[in-house]
C-alpha cells in the first residue's frame, strides 16, 4: 500500500476468524456487555431463553394492563350512558306526574265551575281560579251583540241567564 492509498481511506481489513477471539465469560461481564452479547447470541443458551421469556412475560403484562385500561374506559363510558338514561327516565316520570296532577286539578276546577248556582259565580270563579296555569290570551270570539249580552248577564243581580224586563 502506498501512502496515497492510506490517506484516501481505501485501507481494507481482513476479517479474523471467530476461533481467534478469546472466549467470552458472560458471568464476569458487566450488565451492559452482557446485554450486548445476549442480543446477538443464539436463543439456545439458558440466559437468552430466560431473557426472552422475561421480555415476553413483561410484554404480556403490559398488554394486560392496556386491556384493563381499555376495559375501565369502556366501563366508565357505559356507566355514564346508564346514568344519562336513568336521569332521562326520572325526568320523564316527573313530567308525567306533573301533567297528571295538572289534569286532575283542571278537572276539579272545571267541576267546581260547572257546579256554581249562577253564571256570574261560574265566570268569577273561572277568572280568579283558572283551570290551567299560564293560560294564553285567547282571541276575542265575541261580536258586539254577544259581548253586550254577556255583560248584561254578569250585571244581573240574580245571575239569571234570561233577562226579564218589567
Amino acid at each position: 500500500m502506498t501512502a496515497r492509498e492510506t490517506s484516501m481511506g481505501k485501507v481494507t481489513m481482513k476479517p479474523k476468524s471467530q476461533k481467534n477471539f478469546l472466549p467470552f465469560d458472560i458471568n464476569t461481564a458487566s450488565p451492559q456487555q452482557r446485554e450486548r452479547y445476549l442480543a446477538f447470541a443464539e436463543p439456545t443458551e439458558e440466559p437468552v431463553k430466560s431473557m426472552l421469556a422475561s421480555e415476553i412475560f413483561m410484554l404480556d403484562k403490559l398488554s394486560q394492563k392496556h386491556c384493563m385500561r381499555e376495559r375501565d374506559v369502556e366501563q366508565k363510558k357505559q356507566a355514564r350512558l346508564i346514568g344519562v338514561l336513568k336521569a332521562a327516565e326520572a325526568r320523564n316520570r316527573l313530567r308525567n306526574v306533573r301533567l297528571r296532577f295538572q289534569n286532575l286539578r283542571a278537572q276539579e276546577i272545571n267541576h267546581l265551575i260547572a257546579c256554581q248556582k249562577t253564571a256570574r259565580g261560574a265566570v268569577r270563579l273561572e277568572v280568579f281560579l283558572p283551570p290551567r296555569k299560564n293560560i294564553q290570551k285567547l282571541a276575542d270570539n265575541l261580536d258586539r251583540v254577544q259581548r253586550s249580552r254577556v255583560e248584561a248577564i254578569l250585571e244581573d243581580e240574580n245571575g239569571e241567564i234570561f233577562i226579564r224586563r218589567p
